[in-house]
């Protein structure tokens, strides 16, 4: 069995979630990181799997944008193309500076780029076109500066930039970046959910800033080729609720600040089906204009 990831936070969740799985299974569990077009690669491939349950993949809601943003380039409906097992947690996006800067609040960063020279506006990116890239303009556009983003090829590569302060902002997932905030690399100055997460105690939230409207809960979940059978999605939801339940893996996740909770597939649809509504509201503030 192979599990995909996407890249970035969701490959670190995946591989955390991958041995428990191997155990629980019985069956080789290998993580193979497809991070290419912003997801595409992945779902290309599980749309193009056999129905056997022997693939399944994980991806991040942030991805499923580009059916609204690009669908040129990511000709897919991820309400047809991709079956779902299940959200196995949920997450917030991370709006992070480098400690070079010397800003400690969203207030005195949003003014530090409003009153230098152009290159202080530039963000990293590692998910360009998704709500990486989209949560960090429209934070910008609260405070009357165009935030330019800059694509990067993984997290990683941001994370180092960020602490060389080669650039002086980026966002991404919380997962990509809780670590490296708490050993100083990067400073995170606000998460796009509704309250504190508890692995960042006095990060402050959208909500907390003044600015709800920008509220965004995402999630990881695990999903299969279109026509697996219903006895196998039925069987891939509970080993994964057994293996992501597990209180070693639970803890870890908890400590990337994924808040743990596995759905059944039905309740992955309606969430997904929600959150696109969700998403062209929020695309709409930027002028961004979406496929139907």
């Amino acid at each position: 069995m192979v599990g995909y990831a996407a890249g970035g936070g969701a490959d670190i969740v995946a591989r955390t979630i991958a041995p428990a799985l191997q155990q629980r299974t019985g069956r080789i569990v290998s993580v193979e990181n497809r991070s290419g077009g912003g997801g595409l690669t992945m779902v290309e491939s599980l749309k193009n799997a056999a129905p056997d349950g022997s693939i399944i993949g994980m991806l991040p809601s942030t991805v499923m944008i580009r059916r609204l943003t690009s669908p040129a380039i990511s000709p897919i409906d991820p309400m047809l193309d991709i079956a779902p097992l299940g959200i196995i947690g949920t997450f917030e996006t991370a709006f992070c500076v480098s400690p070079s800067i010397g800003v400690r609040t969203m207030a005195e960063y949003m003014q530090w780029a409003k009153d230098g020279p152009p290159e202080r506006r530039r963000f990293g990116t590692a998910a360009p076109e998704t709500f990486s890239q989209y949560f960090a303009q429209l934070l910008g556009r609260q405070y009357d500066v165009d935030l330019e983003p800059v694509p990067f090829r993984g997290t990683g590569p941001l994370s180092a930039d960020l602490d060389a302060g080669r650039i002086p902002a980026g966002c991404g997932g919380l997962a990509s970046f809780v670590h490296q905030h708490r050993g100083a690399r990067l400073r995170i100055l606000a998460t796009s959910g509704p309250a504190q997460n508890p692995v960042l105690p006095g990060v402050p939230t959208v909500v907390e800033l003044g600015f709800p409207n920008l509220q965004l809960i995402d999630w990881y979940a695990f999903f299969s080729p279109p026509a697996l059978p219903a006895p196998l999605v039925a069987a891939w939801n509970r080993q994964l609720t057994v293996a992501v339940e597990r209180p070693d893996v639970r803890d870890q996740l908890t400590q990337y600040g994924v808040i743990v909770g596995v759905t059944k597939p039905d309740e992955c649809s309606v969430r997904l089906a929600t959150d696109l509504i969700r998403w062209r509201r929020l695309l709409d503030m930027l002028g961004i204009r979406v496929a139907n």
